[in-house]
């Protein structure tokens, strides 16, 4: 993969793509790329051989079901955290209730 003034080249199934990034952005691209040939070789090493544009699909398929499942996590770990601060503001709330009370002794 290399780097040319009007974009990024990354090579993906032995091809090159030059891809159109700013400055800021090459890094990110160049990343991506690497993390998708990487889940390519994986899906190849696991045994069945299936054409370019198949194995681009199932990769592609796994790489979203991923992104997918940790956005279900961190919206369930904000709402695990919603919960637990309006659990915070009730027991607040009531150990404010049980200072005020006048103790019996």
């Amino acid at each position: 993969m290399s780097r040319d003034s009007g974009g990024v080249a990354v090579r993906v199934l032995e091809r090159e793509y030059v891809i159109a990034a700013s400055g800021e952005q090459r890094d990110a691209v160049l990343a991506s790329a690497d993390y998708l040939n990487e889940r390519l070789r994986e899906l190849r090493r696991g045994g069945r051989v299936v054409g370019n544009d198949r194995l681009l699909v199932l990769v592609a398929l796994n790489v979203v079901n991923e992104l997918l499942q940790e956005r279900g996590a961190r919206r369930d770990q904000a709402a695990a955290i919603e919960r637990l601060g309006a659990l915070a503001a009730r027991l607040t709330a009531a150990l404010g209730t049980l200072e005020s009370t006048p103790h019996s002794g």
